[in-house]
């Protein structure tokens, strides 16, 4: 399996919290259920077509401010009502973003992005993304004791002792009765020169350590 890294830059993004109605409140970096779906758009997946990946995602920000939006609220299929709500955006967000797939899925990715085949955004359909760089990897190593560099989400799995604000990230999903079932996955936000390692984790060529959500897919 190979692994492609991007490097990508948003002006302003929300990756909203789930059950956040009222105040639309964002993560502080994309759950993996938003990346998953970006590069399953990228791939132009049909509608129930998943293609498994494992994805890790660090990266940062520089400021959070809010807005409004008007919401519409519905209870099946009638409009009940709409109101202003607060929406908390990031602004300037810099992220470095590694995907794990079958070869055919990494090289299908890296060819549509190039080409431009789809508009990539992440987050909200207005969230664009520019790409600013995007590679499959050649060598990643496993180091020990490696300290926390870029701001990142670190799975459970890899966060022995390692300190931060807990989340619980979806990841992917099946459909009973209609209704999405997410699989999920507890996770560490661990800042930068925090003064913290990761016991075991993988480094790419470039220096910059892969905190895979999955534990069980195989890496290169």
């Amino acid at each position: 399996m190979k692994i492609l890294k991007l490097k990508i830059y948003q002006e302003t993004a929300c990756y909203k919290k789930p059950f956040a109605n009222k105040v639309a409140e964002t993560y502080p970096l994309p759950p993996y259920s938003t990346i998953i779906g970006m590069f399953h758009k990228a791939l132009q997946a049909k509608s129930g077509e998943y293609f498994p990946m494992n994805i890790s995602v660090q990266g940062e920000y520089e400021s959070i401010f809010s807005n409004y939006q008007n919401l519409r609220m519905y209870k099946g299929k009638e409009k009940v009502t709409a109101m202003p709500r607060n929406v908390h955006q990031l602004l300037n967000v810099n992220l470095i973003i590694h995907v794990q797939a079958d070869d055919k899925i990494i090289e299908k990715i890296y060819q549509n992005v190039i080409n431009g085949v789809e508009t990539i955004t992440l987050g909200r359909n207005e969230d664009l993304v520019r790409i600013d760089s995007i590679k499959i990897l050649n060598k990643v190593e496993e180091v020990e004791d490696e300290d926390v560099t870029n701001t990142s989400y670190i799975p459970e799995w890899l966060a022995d002792g390692v300190s931060g604000i807990n989340y619980r990230l979806n990841t992917t999903y099946i459909i009973k009765e209609d209704i999405r079932q997410w699989n999920k996955v507890n996770v560490k936000y661990v800042e930068k020169n925090t003064n913290q390692n990761v016991s075991k984790a993988l480094k790419d060529e470039e220096g910059d350590c892969i905190y895979f959500y999955n534990k069980q897919m195989p890496c290169l």
